[in-house]
């Protein structure tokens, strides 16, 4: 009973000093029930958010200069960039690596255009020069209804509704010449364990273009972990007990160890997370009071 109420004391230590991270080591003895606490391991996680842009050109791009007097893109390309980054320190791992979609699906194309208005047998350029005919006819009958030039009795919600729907029909026009773009968004998440005699982790490779490879492709640039404990624990408010004391108990002080993910040389994030793998033990006696 006094080595329980000896452990609770002790407990009460580490709650009232919430600037030090202590693990309990060893084993606690409470009554009948013994937990194996043993050597507290701190995991890192860290999540990629890994960004798509696929570009689709028009299928008028080529009549876009002629009839809008823009020149359009005529070429298909895809863009992949790192949205985002975390770091932080997590009690257990998880089983497995894991991936969340969450994207932005592009919608299938209609069985009949909307720029077809009729039945008559046009070629590319003819439906190009039609699509753009409706555009600016869009753009005129936009200004009409604000000016209030037409469309009389239409006013409130419905005239909302009415400029709405033109924009709507004007955007999917340009798209026509100009193209379409597509986002897709996936996160990759990596848990880490660290050892005490290492301090880099290789996760990934990332490749512009492509996003998250395997650590095989040698042509996309690494995406490292690097551990950088501190070379001194502060423990200064801890009671550490006198090496003669009876009655002690030994905790393992986290390192406040500063974790930098990096992609090549550009540094995604940086922060200090508390890892007990490069931590201190000390004994600690119980409360005097």
């Amino acid at each position: 009973m006094k080595r329980v109420v000896v452990l609770m004391v002790a407990l009460c230590f580490a709650v009232a000093l919430p600037a030090q991270e202590l693990a309990r080591a060893g084993v606690c003895d409470a009554g009948e029930i013994k937990t194996f606490a043993g050597n507290p391991r701190s995991v890192v996680a860290v999540e990629l958010r890994v960004e798509q842009q696929q570009f689709t050109p028009g299928v008028y791009a080529r009549y876009a200069q002629k009839y809008l007097g823009v020149r359009a893109s005529l070429a298909s390309r895809t863009d992949t960039r790192i949205g985002s980054a975390s770091l932080s320190a997590i009690d257990s791992a998880p089983l497995a690596i894991t991936a969340e979609p969450a994207s932005e699906i592009a919608t299938e194309s209609a069985v009949l255009p909307s720029n077809r208005l009729n039945n008559a047998a046009l070629s590319p350029e003819q439906q190009a020069a039609a699509t753009a005919d409706l555009i600016f006819s869009l753009r005129k009958h936009r200004v009409d209804l604000i000016t209030g030039e037409t469309g009389e009795n239409v006013f409130g919600a419905g005239l909302r509704a009415a400029l709405d729907e033109i924009e709507r029909l004007e955007k999917e026009y340009l798209a026509m010449f100009y193209g379409t773009t597509v986002t897709t968004q996936h996160v990759e998440r990596f848990t880490i364990t660290p050892s005490r005699d290492k301090v880099d982790y290789l996760l990934c490779r990332y490749r512009a273009g492509e996003g998250i490879v395997s650590i095989a492709d040698l042509a996309g640039e690494a995406v490292m972990l690097h551990i950088a404990p501190a070379e001194k624990i502060d423990l200064s408010g801890l009671p550490i007990a006198d090496e003669k004391a009876k009655t002690k108990s030994e905790y393992i002080v986290a390192n406040p160890s500063q974790c930098t993910l990096l992609c090549g040389t550009n540094e995604l994030v940086k922060i200090t997370l508390p890892l007990f793998q490069y931590g201190s033990r000390v004994h600690l006696t119980p409360s005097q009071r």
